[in-house]
């Protein structure tokens, strides 16, 4: 079903036009064929580097090749979405407060701080400007989707970048039919499974029975976790795998700080647990491993 999906999405890109960067990572995905070489997700943008959730930050990413954005929505006043962490603006920006408190006229009066506080020229963008940004070069995952789902539909398709969407949530598929329904089966939607010892078997085989997904997502504390030894079962069942490299507690301890001293140890270990797909928050120590170092190492 999802090679047949692939195809189609294919064959339509080309009849509109040339094939353009997101329709071959969604045929990469949508195929049960295993990747080169991981995709890299990029969270909150290069933001260790730069701004979070900014268009700089994203157009680093760009640059340095990076597959897969993360960004995170708020909405405000006037039911714009906008890019932001949080739900006060306290922190990324030279404001203060909420942004649902604020018009978008309002919160561009700001300037986005960067991770040390410093204050740039830069400004909190909208959702369609990111997208217009991203559009035909990034897939977008997008956080904090659930309360702002409809809008966030309304504005991808508008962009038209409704394709470029990726969702994940951890909930069951009981909840998810619950408190979604149906999405557009442009949306790519990621489940996520939360180790925790008991019932982990449970909620992977919900996963496996009732997503209609080419992806699933394993986090973990600790990598005794019984489950985790059927990652090979799920990448076997034509699944990608997304594990993440963000910071311990998601890897047990396999993370981006390590890879600064052992990128073997947190990448390459990642890597041979299964990783189809990485999510970092380095995206150019990634991308440099997996350009230089797991090349020569193969």
């Amino acid at each position: 079903m999802r090679l047949i999906s692939a195809i189609v999405m294919l064959l339509a890109a080309v009849s509109v036009g040339a094939a353009t960067r997101v329709d071959s990572l969604r045929e990469a995905i949508y195929s049960p064929a295993p990747f080169k070489k991981p995709i890299v997700i990029a969270h909150r943008g290069d933001w260790r580097s730069g701004t979070e959730n900014s268009l700089r930050a994203i157009r680093r990413c760009i640059d340095m090749g990076v597959d897969i954005v993360e960004l995170d929505i708020a909405m405000t006043r006037d039911s714009v979405l906008v890019l932001m962490h949080d739900e006060t603006i306290d922190r990324t920006t030279t404001g203060s407060g909420r942004v649902s408190d604020y018009t978008l006229e309002q919160l561009k009066e700001f300037n986005l701080r960067s991770p040390i506080g410093v204050v740039t020229r830069q400004k909190i963008p909208t959702f369609k400007e990111a997208l217009a940004l991203c559009r035909g070069r990034l897939l977008v995952q997008v956080d904090k989707w659930p309360h702002f789902r409809e809008r966030l539909l309304k504005e991808a398709a508008e962009a038209g970048c409704l394709d470029h969407i990726i969702l994940r949530s951890s909930w069951s598929s009981l909840r998810k039919n619950k408190e979604i329904g149906a999405l557009p089966r442009e949306v790519i939607y990621i489940p996520v499974l939360v180790c925790k010892g008991d019932g982990d078997d449970e909620r992977l085989d919900d996963f496996l029975a009732n997503f209609d997904t080419p992806v699933i997502s394993f986090s973990f504390r600790h990598t005794d976790y019984h489950v985790l030894r059927r990652i090979k079962e799920v990448r076997d069942k034509g699944y990608h795998v997304w594990l993440n490299s963000l910071w311990s507690t998601f890897n047990g301890g396999h993370d981006d700080e390590l890879a600064y001293e052992n990128p073997a140890e947190a990448y390459g270990w990642l890597i041979d647990m299964g990783a189809d797909m990485i999510f970092t928050d380095h995206p150019a120590l990634l991308v440099d491993y997996l350009t230089n170092d797991l090349k020569q190492n193969n």
